[in-house]
C-alpha cells in the first residue's frame, strides 16, 4: 500500500470514528449540566457519573414515575430524599418537590457524594448502592475480597443490581469519552 492509500484509508477511518462519536453524543445529552456542576464543583462528584445514572434512572424526564413510587430525573423515593433534603438546601419536602429538576438534582447529588465517600474510587459500587443499597453493596465488597471493578460486579447478589451497574458504566464511559469532567464536549 502506497503512502497516500494508508493516509486516505487512515482519514476515512477518523472520520468514521468521528461520525460515531458525534451520532453517540446525541444518546448521551449533558443535560441539567449547570444544575449538576453547581452540586458537583467539590469534586467529590464526577458530574459525568449523576448523568450516567441519571440516564438509567429517568432518561432525562423529570416527570418520570416509577413503580415503586421513585420520583423525578434521579428517581429517589420520598423516604431516600428525606434522609439528604436538608443538607441539600430543600427544607420542605413533598412528593411533588422530586418533580422539580433543581430539588431533584440537589438531593440526588447529595446522596451520590456520600455514596461516593462511603465508596471512594469506585463507582461500580456507587451504582449499585443507588440501585440496591448501601448495607448489601458493603457485603458484596467483603464477598469479592478486593476492590476491582470487574471482581465485584460480578459478586453483586441482585440479578437486577448487576445489570443496572454493567448499564450506569457502560453511560459512565460514553460520558468520559464525550466529556470533560466540566461537561464540555469534548
Amino acid at each position: 500500500m502506497s503512502d497516500a492509500e494508508a493516509q486516505t484509508q487512515s482519514a476515512a477511518r477518523a472520520r468514521r470514528v468521528r461520525d460515531q462519536i458525534f451520532a453517540a453524543a446525541n444518546d448521551y445529552p449533558a443535560a441539567y449540566s449547570l444544575q449538576i456542576l453547581r452540586r458537583t464543583k467539590t469534586g467529590a462528584l464526577d458530574p459525568r457519573l449523576v448523568l450516567a445514572i441519571m440516564r438509567e434512572e429517568s432518561r432525562f424526564k423529570p416527570q418520570a414515575k416509577s413503580p415503586s413510587a421513585a420520583r423525578g430525573l434521579l428517581q429517589l423515593t420520598i423516604d431516600a430524599a428525606e434522609k439528604y433534603a436538608k443538607r441539600a438546601g430543600i427544607n420542605h419536602l413533598t412528593e411533588e418537590t422530586l418533580y422539580q429538576p433543581d430539588a431533584s438534582i440537589a438531593i440526588g447529588c447529595e446522596y451520590l457524594s456520600q455514596l461516593s465517600s462511603m465508596f471512594a474510587n469506585l463507582p461500580e459500587a456507587v451504582a449499585a448502592s443507588y440501585n440496591g443499597g448501601e448495607d448489601n453493596v458493603a457485603r458484596w465488597l467483603v464477598r469479592s475480597r478486593q476492590r476491582d471493578a470487574g471482581v465485584f460486579t460480578a459478586d453483586i447478589g441482585f440479578a437486577e443490581s448487576k445489570t443496572y451497574v454493567f448499564r450506569v458504566m457502560a453511560n459512565y464511559r460514553a460520558y468520559q469519552q464525550l466529556y470533560t469532567a466540566d461537561l464540555q464536549r469534548r
